[in-house]
């Protein structure tokens, strides 16, 4: 498939049954819905970056992903640089009983490709370290969505996403598709599981 304008989404890993119909590639050119369980695509022109989007090309944007030749590797991780707007509690009942949690609607757009907010061991060498700065990650040119996040109540990124709601403090969320055969899907149209959250001073 190292023709430049076919591949797949994904490599080994599976796209979730219920998402399979709502993953689309964006370039400056085209949308193009992704099929399968790993989200073969077909473009009409080469393009150095996609933008992954859910739901078609109003949708969500998840991800700038970078072409690779074959495989996009994308694994379902998504990163969004925004501001939390609302902080929702509820309760949904799982096989052992009623699982309280929060979803958080964050406004953003997504980190570009290997964005991090502290410099990796690979990067130990690098000196001096930079300043972490919100905006020098953010892919700019994608227009602001909305995305949902789910945590348990007792998640301690709780606690940082109620502050950034609060003081209005811009933030990073990381996180991935919720996987198949969860309860999430059947709670959410978007469900992204929350794992980890920078917060960034006024």
């Amino acid at each position: 498939m190292n023709d430049g304008l076919t591949g797949a989404l994904t490599a080994g890993w599976r796209i979730p049954a219920y998402a399979q119909d709502m993953l689309w590639l964006e370039t400056m050119f085209e949308c193009v819905q992704t099929q399968g369980e790993h989200g073969a695509f077909a473009l009409r022109q080469p393009a150095e970056l996609v933008t992954l989007r859910w739901g078609g090309a109003q949708g969500s944007a998840l991800a700038r992903l970078t072409w690779r030749a074959d495989s996009l590797a994308w694994d379902g991780r998504i990163g969004v640089g925004g501001y939390v707007d609302t902080l929702h509690m509820t309760a949904i009942d799982d096989d052992d009983g009623a699982i309280g949690l929060v979803v958080l609607t964050v406004g953003g757009m997504p980190l570009q490709p290997g964005g991090m907010p502290f410099p990796r061991a690979g990067q130990r060498h690098a000196v001096p370290y930079p300043f972490p700065s919100f905006r020098e990650r953010l892919c700019e040119d994608i227009e602001e969505t909305i995305t949902t996040w789910i945590a348990l109540e007792d998640s301690p990124a709780l606690t940082l996403a109620q502050d950034a709601l609060v003081s209005k403090l811009r933030v990073y969320v990381f996180g991935r598709l919720a996987d198949e055969g969860s309860s999430w899907d059947r709670a959410l149209a978007l469900p992204l599981l929350l794992e980890s959250m920078t917060v960034f001073a006024p």
